[in-house]
């Protein structure tokens, strides 16, 4: 099964690891990311973290990250142990206010960029910025997500799937996807 344990280990050995980018995936559709700012927050102090999301006004939502307000593009907001800065990957304006180099980017959720083959959002983290390590987190792995297309990026791809959380939960995230996942 692939439960939060052993998502943990396998972030763990990421994070140890010389391997850039990392891909996750599973039935955990708002907990992947959350994860790995919790990881991030156990194991780091005073890192720069780029979040790249789909919208800014997602921010302040609380299945996106825990703030109650919603900051500014390219804004540093101490989140735990470490200074985080957003910017959406739906607007390229935004993009300029996080120039700059980065320990960790966390692009969520990944699915609608793969889907329509958007690649820019990308494309422009790496031709434009300097990033220790990079996790690209799905909401929804429908089979229409092609997240091969981005394969280039990512080294590993872990699946974290929320049947020992919360069992009906992901037998209906199972259901929404037709049992199909990547």
């Amino acid at each position: 099964m692939n439960n939060k344990q052993q998502a943990i280990a396998e972030i763990e050995d990421f994070l140890q690891s010389n391997d850039a980018g990392l891909l996750i995936t599973g039935t955990n559709q708002y907990k992947k990311h959350i994860l790995i700012m919790a990881m991030l927050n156990k194991y780091y102090k005073n890192k720069h973290i780029l979040f790249r999301i789909n919208a800014m006004m997602n921010i302040s939502d609380q299945n996106f990250t825990p703030l109650k307000k919603q900051p500014k593009a390219g804004e540093r907001v101490k989140l735990g142990n470490n200074y985080y800065y957003f910017d959406a990957f739906t607007s390229s304006a935004t993009w300029s206010k996080t120039v700059g180099n980065y320990d960790f980017a966390i692009v969520y959720p990944i699915d609608s960029m793969c889907r329509e083959n958007k690649m820019k959002a990308i494309e422009e983290l790496f031709n434009f910025r300097a990033i220790g390590k990079t996790f690209f987190c799905s909401w929804t792995d429908v089979k229409d997500n092609d997240y091969t297309i981005i394969s280039e990026y990512y080294n590993r791809h872990i699946i974290y799937d929320a049947a020992d959380e919360d069992l009906a939960y992901h037998n209906r995230v199972l259901e929404i996807i037709g049992g199909q996942y990547q």
